[in-house]
């Protein structure tokens, strides 16, 4: 068991190593033909194609991956102390302020939002390689637009977190419900009331 935040890079550099000495390095020794093997593939089927309109999908889909990555572990950790706190308030101990389907419904909603941000980059590349540029422009804004409202969710949910475990918000997170509540007042509401 993890006793220490400190004992987290070990941990997981004993799990890579781990993979890389099973079966004394039999893993090692397929992956390097298949790395070989793959990039023959990928020659041949880039060949023609420029390398460069790939990037944009790959660099932003990385870029925002960790951007999300980071925000979703400061939501994540900010949400199980406002859980602890609320907790020892109402059972009068930490014991057992984490709850299973909480925590499941994070690790679903983490891997469902990594998931649904590799599929749209991948169809974004594949309409690159069929050269469909319409479509793979769609789908690279599909993509950053995708990433661009899970965080910023997240970004509400921190907010939220520290309402619930300090009783007031910090101004940044009050400023992201004024422009959200701004933005659906001034905009989506009057276009569905047009649209009724």
């Amino acid at each position: 068991m993890i006793d220490n935040i400190v004992d987290y890079p070990k941990n997981i550099f004993s799990l890579v190593k781990k993979s890389f000495e099973f079966q004394s390095g039999a893993l090692v020794a397929v992956a390097l033909p298949s790395g070989y093997g793959a990039k023959g593939l990928f020659e041949i089927i880039f060949n023609g194609v420029d390398l460069k309109e790939f990037a944009l999908p790959i660099i932003s889909f990385g870029v925002l991956t960790i951007m999300y990555i980071a925000i979703s572990s400061v939501d994540f950790y900010t949400g199980t102390r406002a859980s602890r706190k609320e907790h020892i308030i109402s059972a009068g101990t930490p014991i057992g302020y984490i709850k299973s389907d909480k925590l499941w419904s994070s690790v679903w909603k983490f891997l469902g939002v990594i998931l649904t941000g590799t599929a749209l980059m991948i169809f974004c590349l594949l309409f690159i390689l069929i050269e469909t540029n319409w479509l793979s422009e769609t789908f690279l804004i599909f993509e950053i637009g995708f990433f661009i409202v899970v965080i910023g969710f997240d970004l509400h949910s921190i907010g939220e977190n520290q309402l619930r475990r300090y009783g007031t918000k910090p101004k940044f997170y009050g400023f992201i419900d004024e422009v959200s509540v701004t933005i659906r007042k001034g905009i989506i509401e009057k276009i569905s009331n047009k649209l009724k």
